[in-house]
């Protein structure tokens, strides 16, 4: 097996981000990803992959980033995953 390396993740924040007409944001320097909860569930998690990708590869473009985030969105909701609230 591989060895894994440590990676900080951010402190996720959910908030309504309406004035910033986003529905996601990432503040890689200050390690806060931003996210707005009044986005369907599957939505919502495309948009947390999405912000969490441009924490890992914040030199990836935008548009690099919306796909792969869709793709990995697609995948894990159609193998099932969903958000409980706890």
């Amino acid at each position: 097996m591989a060895t894994r390396r440590k990676i900080k993740h951010p402190v996720t924040v959910e908030a309504k981000l309406g004035r910033h007409k986003a529905v996601g944001l990432a503040y890689k320097d200050a390690g806060v990803t931003m996210i707005d909860p009044r986005q369907e569930p599957k939505d919502y998690l495309d948009t947390l992959i999405h912000e969490y990708l441009h924490h890992l590869f914040p030199e990836w473009k935008e548009k690099a980033v919306a796909i792969a985030g869709t793709a990995i969105a697609d995948y894990l909701w159609e193998q099932g995953y969903r958000k409980v609230s706890q």
